[in-house]
């Protein structure tokens, strides 16, 4: 770690880059390039060449001559936060979810045209992880890829769709029938899923909601195809429902429907 703070991960642009960052003290300090060269101990060039490409990611903002922290840091600062709480408030849910089901419990997150699974309670019986935590995934591919995508506005469906087939080189067979099933996601409240991502897997995901009824993740219970077949997801979908419930619940959504939450010791003992 170098004087600024910075961890030196030996990645030469990363370090660089990042050490112009931590010599702003706060948001509302504006610097020169020559300040910034002079507390990074870089080139004039180097700063004003990495600046720049800084400024193209919105991490920094330009302001005549100088430069500011940008809307992209604030951006990602809040999903951390907001990741953090959500995961905090599912994880007693996804512990329940994994012990009336026996079968991986999942939070899942979106991130621009991607997913993320954020806390993964695993069964047992898995000999491998489906998932890794922090890893990115398809969002218009799996169960809970669709809950993310289906309760956002049409036109932001079809360009997060787009830039998600593009991305992971995966394209469906059809954008409106893919449409079509958001719409049906919306309607039931939850979805299932079987080989869309990973072969001889399936799944089944419904969406957590917060405060503002904005859809902020989406609980997934995961298994082979083998064990969670047609009537086994008919059953444990109340399960994973339920458990995404609890969780909204506990983020602050109130729902127009009146719904009753059983206490979670009850739900353990009585839940299947």
């Amino acid at each position: 770690m170098d004087k600024t703070g910075v961890v030196d991960t030996k990645v030469g642009v990363l370090d660089k880059a990042m050490s112009i960052l931590q010599v702003f003290p706060n948001g509302e300090v504006a610097l020169s390039p020559a300040q910034i060269a002079k507390y990074t101990k870089m080139p004039l060039p180097t700063v004003y060449r990495l600046a720049g490409s800084l400024c193209e990611h919105g991490m920094l903002l330009k302001e005549g001559q100088s430069f500011r922290l940008g809307m992209t840091l604030l951006r990602l600062g809040a999903m951390v936060a907001e990741g953090i709480d959500l995961r905090a408030r599912a994880l007693p849910h996804l512990r329940w979810l994994n012990g009336q089901t026996d079968e991986n419990a999942e939070l899942h997150i979106r991130s621009e045209e991607i997913r993320i699974a954020i806390e993964v309670v695993r069964s047992p019986h898995n000999l491998r992880a489906f998932v890794n935590v922090g890893a990115p995934l398809p969002l218009h591919i799996g169960a809970g890829g669709k809950v993310l995508l289906a309760w956002l506005p049409d036109s932001e469906q079809d360009a997060l769709i787009a830039r998600s087939m593009a991305r992971f080189k995966r394209p469906v067979r059809g954008v409106e029938a893919l449409k079509n099933t958001l719409a049906k996601v919306r309607a039931m409240g939850w979805v299932s899923s079987e080989g869309e991502r990973a072969a001889n897997v399936a799944a089944i995901a419904a969406p957590i909601f917060d405060v503002n009824r904005e859809v902020v993740g989406a609980m997934v219970l995961a298994a082979p195809t083998i064990r969670l077949g047609a009537k086994e997801r008919s059953r444990f979908a109340p399960l994973v429902c339920g458990a995404a419930n609890r969780t909204s619940h506990d983020m602050g959504y109130i729902s127009i429907k009146k719904q009753t939450y059983a206490p979670l010791e009850s739900t353990l003992q009585h839940g299947s």
